[in-house]
């Protein structure tokens, strides 16, 4: 049972890293600051797989207390402590389970920046190498210019 409340400490603490993480990877997305964006998701990428580590080492343990897997069996674990000792361990799980949640919220808002900035470079490669000039030049009347002979940014 001091298993159980050891693994959900060190999953609070490397939540808490990597929700850091993620805050300095957000920072970095809206600076432009891609250089370190590298560095960065190794380091993230290291975490996700201890916290994945530190769930299945959970998991094991709760297993071989008699219990279920994942949150039902952490429930019908703290269920079980003698009232003093499932305080403190309610406690630890709940900061798990928000941390957890605001880890995934950051991460999705993070992907979404990602997402965006990529539409946008796609857009500036576009207008560079003259792919997008046909399809948003219109004449006088309105309608579509086709120009004859264009060639991209740079050609000869």
């Amino acid at each position: 049972m001091a298993q159980i409340d050891a693994l959900l400490e060190q999953t609070v603490s490397n939540l808490e890293r990597f929700v850091a993480l993620i805050g300095a990877e957000r920072q970095m997305l809206a600076s432009g600051e891609i250089d370190q964006l590298v560095k960065l998701a190794g380091e993230k990428s290291a975490l996700a797989t201890r916290l994945a580590t530190l769930e299945a080492q959970r998991d094991t343990a709760l297993a071989d207390s008699g219990l279920e897997t994942g949150q039902a069996g952490i429930e019908a674990w703290l269920a079980a402590r003698p009232a003093a000792a499932a305080i403190p361990a309610r406690n630890i799980w709940q900061r798990l389970m928000t941390l957890a949640a605001e880890a995934k919220r950051e991460n999705d808002i993070n992907g979404n920046l990602i997402s965006v900035r990529l539409q946008q470079n796609q857009q500036a490669l576009s207008v560079l190498l003259g792919e997008a000039a046909d399809a948003t030049t219109y004449g006088p009347d309105g309608q579509q210019k086709n120009i004859a002979g264009r060639r991209p940014l740079g050609s000869a």
